[in-house]
């Protein structure tokens, strides 16, 4: 399928605290491949996206994760086939930053929104 939008993040790391890795393992089915009680989200991006989500909706803030050890599981390029993704990813950004010219930096928008994930997944 045709990208229909723009997507500012295709070179971009998605990335998770080293710590956080066995979860993403186990609980997705691209890394444990087991049945959907064990392994509840299709992929990777899937178990970030809801950390992400889950930290917003608790009003939590990112982590700064420039210090941490992490590791990269996907490209931003994911974004690709869920093209709505990049505007959720962008309206955090705004709301985290309280600047809607943040969205004019796509590497701090992806910060943003890793720090999200990184304390949302827990």
């Amino acid at each position: 399928m045709t990208q229909r939008y723009h997507n500012p993040f295709a070179v971009i790391d998605l990335v998770a605290p080293v710590e956080q890795r066995e979860w993403y393992d186990l609980y997705s089915a691209t890394g444990a491949g087991g049945s959907v009680d064990r392994s509840p989200f299709p992929r990777r991006v899937d178990l970030w996206f809801a950390g992400l989500s889950v930290a917003g909706h608790e009003g939590l803030r990112p982590v700064n994760l420039a210090g941490c050890d992490t590791f990269k599981f996907i490209e931003g390029s994911i974004f690709d086939r869920d093209s709505w993704r990049v505007q959720a990813v962008m309206l955090v950004a705004i709301a985290i930053d309280e600047d809607v010219e943040v969205v004019r930096d796509p590497h701090r928008v992806m910060a943003v929104a890793n720090g999200m994930a990184a304390v949302g997944v827990p």
